[in-house]
Order: structure tokens, then C-alpha cells, then sequence
């Protein structure tokens, strides 16, 4: 391990569990879970207003926003009340700029987080110091109720990328010893490297393993069909949609529960999977509405929701763009927290290419815009139309640069495989649903539902 590596590592557990709140709020949660509905909504709506009194002290826009439709603070005397406030979109964040961030910070103090770009382009969200330990805290309530404790030795299969394109020969994967944490490749997860992965979480002992739903479930087929054995504690999946096929795929081929979890850069709204399997709404993080789509008493419903933590860029009424079925029904863990069915808003098509390779919704965005730096472009859609093509359509903004954007392009083509060719097309918009949606990732091909795809086949 480098000394680079090391020093970052060593920042990294500084952050989130010593400099910062995260074992004073991780003893109140173990605390908290266990309130009664009643103490619930009553510590709700405290930290409620607690937030909106914040944001109208310190906050430019809703300092404004407040006064133009004439009401304070003082006028939010029960959690009804926080309809005077308007929903607020990631456009509308956008558009607003610095004038949502807390003057209570110096901007170049604070931590920029992209969002996964999901509605097809990514946010730049503020974070202040004391916000990373206070959200570590409450991740840590979900591996506690996966039952991963501190100290056991942990996958994770995300879009980081472990080496630069241009390398002459790429590492698919990455151990840091001081979180005892294995990084392996989504961008590379193909035939050549699953015997490397595979061997890789043997040597290294992991017992739990979190990332995207494609991927794991991807990696699934694969060990599956070659008849791996990795037992795993628990297997964590979040920012995409996880179908029932795909999480008894994961389960049967790592022989341990999965446990899904919900939450957005934006820091609004988490759901977590207890060991009965309902997904749970935490009412301790932020204060989420759940809107109908389908009318009055539909299952089906928007997410708006209120977080509690960020005091940098604190968001009230955020619309996260996604859809969750809501359920009445109790859990027999004992935790009076709401009840969700499943997350439907984050589910999209995957880009697949010749050699078995699979990209998600996420991946792809975070690679283009992130990883290479587009800059000043507001809506892309990738569409693939054949097996080795796909298109990306862009909408370019006022301050675009196509110089700037050439680069971020060829860097792009760089860090996807050699068998899929990539073509780049400026439009005036991108195509929607009949909603109004953007679906990021469009896939034209005829073998594009995720269960009915073989990945990955033995070699």
C-alpha cells in the first residue's frame, strides 16, 4: 500500500468515526430505532424545525423564498405545515447555485458529492464536516441490522476506477488494509476478471459485500455458473433498483441474506432492510412525504422529503425523482418505522456489450461525468441500438465548451471496452416518457430485461 494510500485511508476513518459526531449519534440511534410511533413523530417534528428555523437564518434562498410567500418559522406548528414551503427539484437547486449553500460556511471548506445522476444529470451537493460523521452513523445502522460488525472485511463493487484507462496494464482490483476494504471494478467486470475477483475475496477473507444491484447480481450468474463457493455474512445493494430475480440470484450464490438500501446524495431520505426484509423509512434522518402518483390511496408514490443533517445545503421539500410503493403493514423486528414495499423510481435499462460486459444507469453516468469531466451539459441519454453501439445524446448549456467537451469524450471511449463503438450527439433535448421522465439508459435491443440476459457465462 502506498503512502499516498495509506494517508488517505487514514483521513478517510478520521472523518467519519474520530474528529466528527459519529459514535455520540450512533449510540443515540441504537437508542432512537426503538421508540414508540407517538416519540417518534414528536423527535420528528423537533429536528423539523430545528432545520427550517437553520435554513431561514442562514440559508439565501429560502431567507428569500420565505419572506415572498410570507410566512416564518413560527408558523410550522405541526409537521402538516411544512406544505408552505414549495416542492423543490434538482433543477431548481441548480438554478439557485450558491445562494442554497448555509452562510454559515466558507464554500471552499466544504465537500462537493455528486449525485448518481439518475434523472440524467448529476448535483453537486455541499457538505459540511459534521454532516460526514452524522451520515457514517446512520450507515452504520444498516450493516449493524446486516449484522457486519467493525473489523470484518468487506467488498464493494461500485464504480470507482481502481486504475487509469491509459495504463498499460490495468489491477481490477484494490485492498486497503486500514478499512479492510476490497474495491473491485464494475467498468471491468467481464470473463478475464471474475476468476481474478473470485480469488481476490478468498485471499482477502470478505464476508460482506455492497455495490450496485447490476453488478452484484452480474458477479452472481458468473460464480454461480462456474460454481464458486463465496458465503458471505450479507450482501448490500443501493443506487439502482434490486427486481426479486435478481436478489434470489444474489442470495443463492453468496448464501446469505441481501439487504437493499435507498438513500441519495442529497442526504433527504434513507431506507434501510431490517433482517425481516421490509424496507424502512428512518424517521430520524429526514422528514419524507410520500406523495401519490396513480391519485388518493395508490401504492405507488413520489418521494419528498426534508433531511435533517446538512447543515451546509440543507433541502426542504426535495423531490428526489423517485417512486416507492408505501405498505400499512407492521414488521415483526419491533421498530414502529414506515414500511416501504419496494423502490421502483431507480430501475433503467443496462448498456451490455459483445464481451458479456454490463453498465447501469449509475456507472455510466458517474463515468461521463465524474471520471472524465463533462462539464456544462444538461440532460445525456444513452441509447444503445445494436450490441457494439451505442449513442450518447447531449443537451449542452450556455457556458459549453467543445473543446472541453472533446476531451471529456475521448476519455470516455477510453475507459469503456474496445467492442463497443461510441457516437456523441448534441440535441435540443432528450427523448421522455410519457411522464415527463428521462430514462438515462435506453436500450433498443431486443434481450434488454436484466433476468432474461445470461452474464457472464463459465469460460
Amino acid at each position: 500500500m502506498s503512502v499516498k494510500s495509506l494517508t488517505t485511508s487514514v483521513s478517510h476513518l478520521a472523518v467519519k468515526r474520530i474528529l466528527g459526531p459519529f459514535w455520540k449519534r450512533r449510540r443515540w440511534l441504537d437508542k432512537t430505532q426503538w421508540l414508540s410511533a407517538d416519540e417518534l413523530a414528536d423527535l420528528q417534528f423537533k429536528l423539523l424545525k430545528r432545520v427550517i428555523h437553520y435554513a431561514e437564518r442562514n440559508v439565501p434562498y429560502y431567507q428569500c423564498l420565505m419572506q415572498h410567500y410570507g410566512f416564518s418559522s413560527e408558523d410550522i406548528r405541526s409537521p402538516g405545515d411544512i406544505h408552505l414551503f414549495p416542492i423543490l427539484t434538482k433543477k431548481d437547486v441548480m438554478e439557485v447555485g450558491d445562494d442554497m449553500i448555509s452562510r454559515e460556511f466558507s464554500k471552499k471548506l466544504l465537500h462537493c458529492a455528486h449525485t448518481g445522476g439518475t434523472t440524467g444529470m448529476p448535483l453537486c451537493v455541499y457538505r459540511n464536516f459534521a454532516s460526514i460523521g452524522d451520515e457514517h452513523a446512520f450507515v452504520r445502522r444498516q450493516w449493524d441490522w446486516a449484522q457486519v460488525r467493525f473489523g470484518d472485511r468487506c467488498a464493494y463493487l461500485r464504480g470507482g476506477i481502481i486504475k487509469n484507462a491509459d495504463a498499460p496494464q490495468r489491477r481490477f482490483y484494490r485492498y486497503d488494509p486500514i478499512l479492510k476494504e476490497l474495491h473491485l471494478s464494475s467498468y471491468h467486470l467481464t470473463p478475464e476478471t471474475i476468476p481474478v475477483y473470485i480469488q481476490a475475496i478468498e485471499k482477502y477473507g470478505v464476508v460482506a459485500l455492497a455495490g450496485y444491484p447490476s453488478a452484484i447480481s452480474c458477479f452472481a450468474r458468473a460464480c454461480l455458473a462456474r460454481k464458486a463457493s463465496l458465503p458471505m455474512k450479507a450482501v448490500l445493494t443501493s443506487s439502482e433498483a434490486l427486481t426479486a430475480p435478481m436478489s434470489e440470484e444474489i442470495s443463492r450464490a453468496f448464501a446469505c441474506p441481501v439487504y437493499d438500501f435507498y438513500g441519495s446524495a442529497e442526504r433527504v431520505c434513507y431506507i434501510f432492510t431490517c433482517r425481516h426484509g421490509c424496507r424502512h423509512i428512518q424517521p430520524e434522518y429526514g422528514y419524507t412525504e410520500l406523495i401519490p402518483v396513480d391519485g388518493p390511496g395508490a401504492g405507488r408514490c413520489r418521494v419528498v422529503a426534508t433531511g435533517f443533517w446538512n447543515k451546509a445545503m440543507p433541502l426542504i421539500r426535495y423531490d428526489t425523482g423517485d417512486v416507492v410503493v408505501k405498505s400499512n403493514r407492521l414488521c415483526a423486528c419491533g421498530r414502529a418505522f414506515p414500511v416501504i414495499e419496494e423502490v421502483t423510481g431507480r430501475e433503467g435499462d443496462v448498456i451490455r456489450t459483445p464481451s458479456g460486459e454490463e453498465f447501469g444507469v449509475t456507472i455510466m453516468i458517474h463515468l461521463l461525468y465524474v471520471v472524465c469531466g463533462a462539464a456544462n451539459v444538461l440532460e445525456t441519454q444513452f441509447i444503445q441500438d445494436a450490441l457494439d453501439h451505442i449513442t450518447v445524446e447531449y443537451v449542452p448549456d450556455t457556458a459549453f465548451s467543445a473543446d472541453a467537451f472533446a476531451a471529456a469524450q475521448a476519455r470516455f471511449i477510453r475507459h469503456l471496452p474496445s467492442d463497443i463503438r461510441v457516437d456523441f450527439k448534441r440535441v435540443r433535448a432528450v427523448q421522455r416518457t410519457s411522464s415527463g421522465k428521462i430514462r438515462p439508459v435506453l436500450n433498443l435491443l431486443p434481450t434488454a430485461t436484466p433476468e432474461r440476459v445470461p452474464c457472464l457465462e463459465a469460460v
